[in-house]
């Protein structure tokens, strides 16, 4: 196993690209945020590595003033060297809070061998990621953001995923590339599922299809567009700074600017599932079309509205997605509700209880597990998180936290 790369010493300027885990570290002279990139946690997707790599020699080359820090990780290296996605699990599903902590501990220690390894190579390739983020963050000098760079099995312009918190929202606006809100309570232990508990502002940013050029191209241009949205680097220093957003822009001509997920079809390995070729990201479909097929026979539509992510890969749990439009008056209304605490009257909900042992969550009464229900939970910040016989929803973390140790944060 690789061993964690420490940081450069962020009072330096200048660009370090280089292979391993550390793809590569910028630091200013100016104190300013930190941008932490993460790439390939899916090693069959290397887009986002060659698109850093980029980013950093061009940093190197022109030295522009620079007010922060940028790093760029690669996640899953052994999956990444097999051009496979993941080893023994799925390295973007493993960021729940008990496993991290434990890992954070070991880490502390520095008692790798304290760590139940259980034939996982993705635990050892999480311990290690983790380390070197850790290390990085003690040397932040502003709040850290963490970009989460992806690309998808099937034909698709770029987008972009998140928590949904205003402060995520904000960020993922300023990419001209449509928002998909909602992805986080469909999946489980997901890394920026993690972050965002600590408060850090993050969002992913799925390039493209896994082969396509493209999706180089565009994770390029997100990283230099965030870079100057934050305020690390002046525009005029960003290499055709509105050529960047053209790209994107280009990249998402007739596509609905944020969207919602409406459904998620769950699979497993014994389900044989195949989906029908020919299927692109926020393709139209309808209530009773044939997607795809498995051991019990066709999959239907359950609902119209566009295909999202359908799966064209051997690997992974997502068969595919359903998503729908969210018109901008909602955005609007949500914000408003809750910048203006209505969050803490969620309980004045019929069927909104209060949760016995968390002040940040509620509970739905049976009768209340409905999509008006959960839809005015949503608008007011909360998301949903099963528990054993319950429907729980929980507030999601507004407040951005700076840079610190993570071994005290987690």
């Amino acid at each position: 196993m690789t061993p964690p790369s420490g940081p450069q010493e962020p009072a330096a300027s200048g660009a370090r690209a280089t292979g391993g885990r550390l793809v590569g570290s910028h630091h200013g002279d100016a104190a300013g945020p930190m941008l932490m990139c993460v790439a390939a946690l899916h090693g069959n997707e290397p887009s986002g590595v060659e698109a850093l790599r980029r980013v950093f020699e061009r940093l190197a080359a022109d030295r522009p003033r620079f007010a922060g820090d940028l790093v760029g990780l690669s996640g899953n290296l052994e999956a990444l060297a097999r051009d496979d996605r993941f080893i023994d699990e799925d390295l973007n599903r493993v960021w729940q809070k008990a496993r991290v902590a434990a890992i954070l501990a070991s880490l502390r220690s520095g008692d790798g061998a304290a760590m139940p390894m259980v034939g996982s190579a993705e635990l050892g390739e999480q311990r290690a990621l983790l380390g070197s983020i850790r290390d990085f963050v003690r040397e932040a000098r502003g709040p850290v953001y963490v970009l989460d760079l992806h690309t998808t099995s099937s034909e698709s312009a770029p987008f972009s995923t998140l928590g949904d918190t205003l402060q995520n929202r904000a960020l993922a606006l300023d990419l001209p590339i449509p928002v998909v809100l909602g992805l986080e309570e469909q999946i489980d232990g997901a890394m920026l599922q993690y972050f965002d508990r600590l408060g850090w502002r993050g969002i992913g940013v799925e390039g493209g299809s896994h082969r396509s050029p493209a999706s180089v191209v565009a994770h390029e241009a997100a990283v230099w567009i965030l870079l100057s949205a934050l305020g690390i680097l002046d525009p005029d220093d960003v290499p055709d700074l509105s050529g960047q957003r053209r790209l994107l822009a280009r990249a998402a001509v007739g596509l609905p600017r944020v969207v919602d997920v409406r459904y998620r079809h769950a699979i497993a390995p014994a389900d044989e599932f195949a989906m029908e070729p020919g299927f692109r990201n926020f393709q139209r479909i309808h209530r009773g079309q044939r997607l795809g097929h498995d051991v019990a026979g066709p999959v239907l539509a359950p609902e119209s509205g566009l295909i999202f992510m359908p799966l064209y890969q051997k690997q992974g749990d997502d068969g595919f997605f359903i998503v729908r439009r969210v018109r901008p008056v909602w955005l609007g209304i949500s914000r408003w509700l809750r910048s203006h605490g209505l969050a803490d009257r969620a309980t004045w909900i019929p069927g909104v209880l209060p949760h016995p042992d968390r002040e940040d969550a509620v509970i739905l009464a049976p009768w209340a597990t409905n999509r008006a229900v959960i839809g005015i939970l949503h608008l007011l910040g909360f998301n949903v998180r099963r528990e054993t016989g319950r429907v729980v929803m929980v507030r999601r973390v507004e407040t951005t936290v700076s840079g610190g140790p993570l071994d005290l944060l987690g």
